[in-house]
């Protein structure tokens, strides 16, 4: 009760981000909660004594709470690495060769594509720029127009395409594009799983497992498709589940590119089942690939984050 009433105070009155502020006296919080738990909790004779401990206790309490914040933003984090767009996933989105001059790169790359206007890697070179610095109008002009050049890239330009207007926020528009690939290429597998993602972003709960579970059941061999229908039962707080299509996915796809990750989501499932030992066991083994990948780094290191400060959290609970 004590605790409780000390949580109260501080987030009620003070929103943590005040508490230590030169102009908040911390005594006067500390009065205001002698007052309730002297008349509530604890006999007045107490007072000093409390007063005493719950100087120290407030500095304690703020720390989990400032935990507790941290471990918000590293949840709203996994949106955008856990649940990636699929623009990563098509591997366009690099730092590498980009200049801070944002119109001085895009110039060059414009002149280069004048004097080869043919060459789809220099047309992919300046999606990397525009992605790079957020230009979504522009780069949706410039996928139309490759649209027009390239017919043959038609399903790789169109995802692109759906992942941009994604990260705009139309994301049912991005679906429409996706029912389109979907009608005109009836066999390729890996729309269905796109299909699944954006009906998630979109919270279409039973649609989305309906469409992901259907596709594992077709090919259950495939290990990315376990790993994916993990993601989305995860997103669901489908923790039980997802635990089970993480562990097939390991089985059938040890040595891929994504199983690393795969060892983090699975410990971050197990920690929210409460099984702490688990949920160690794979965040560590899931660290320890990622430390010897080659992804990239900007990646690596948020997945390694991300890692340790569930690893910290779960010490906490230990504690």
């Amino acid at each position: 009760m004590l605790r409780a009433i000390t949580e109260d105070y501080i987030t009620k009155f003070t929103y943590l981000n005040k508490l230590f502020s030169r102009s908040l006296d911390i005594k006067n919080i500390i009065n205001d909660i002698l007052e309730e738990i002297c008349t509530l909790l604890f006999n007045k004779d107490l007072r000093d004594s409390l007063s005493n401990f719950l100087s120290v206790y407030i500095n304690y309490l703020a720390y989990k709470i400032e935990r507790k914040v941290e471990l918000k933003e590293t949840y709203d984090k996994l949106e955008g690495i856990i649940w990636q767009d699929m623009i990563d996933i098509f591997q366009i989105k690099s730092d590498e060769g980009i200049q801070e001059n944002y119109r001085e790169e895009i110039n060059d790359i414009e002149i280069k594509i004048k004097d080869t206007p043919d060459n789809l890697d220099l047309y992919n070179s300046k999606i990397r720029i525009l992605i790079y610095y957020n230009q979504f109008d522009e780069l949706l002009e410039l996928l139309d127009t490759m649209l027009d050049i390239f017919p043959k890239e038609e399903l790789d330009i169109k995802m692109k395409k759906a992942s941009v207007l994604r990260r705009m926020q139309e994301i049912t528009a991005g679906l429409d594009i996706i029912n389109e690939l979907i009608d005109k290429y009836p066999k390729n597998d890996d729309l269905v799983s796109y299909k699944a993602y954006w009906l998630q972003y979109l919270d279409k709960k039973e649609e989305s497992l309906h469409i992901i579970q259907e596709l594992v059941e077709k090919i259950p061999e495939n290990g990315m498709y376990h790993d994916t229908y993990g993601e989305i039962l995860m997103y669901f707080e489908e923790y039980s589940d997802a635990v089970e299509e993480f562990l097939k996915s390991i089985e059938l796809a040890s040595d891929k590119w994504f199983i690393p990750q795969t060892y983090i989501k699975l410990g971050i499932c197990y920690k929210e089942l409460k099984d702490f030992e688990n949920a160690s066991i794979h965040m560590s083994k899931g660290t320890s690939l990622i430390e010897k990948s080659s992804m990239d780094a900007e990646i690596k290191q948020k997945w390694i984050t991300i890692a340790n400060l569930f690893l910290l959290e779960i010490e906490d609970y230990e504690d």
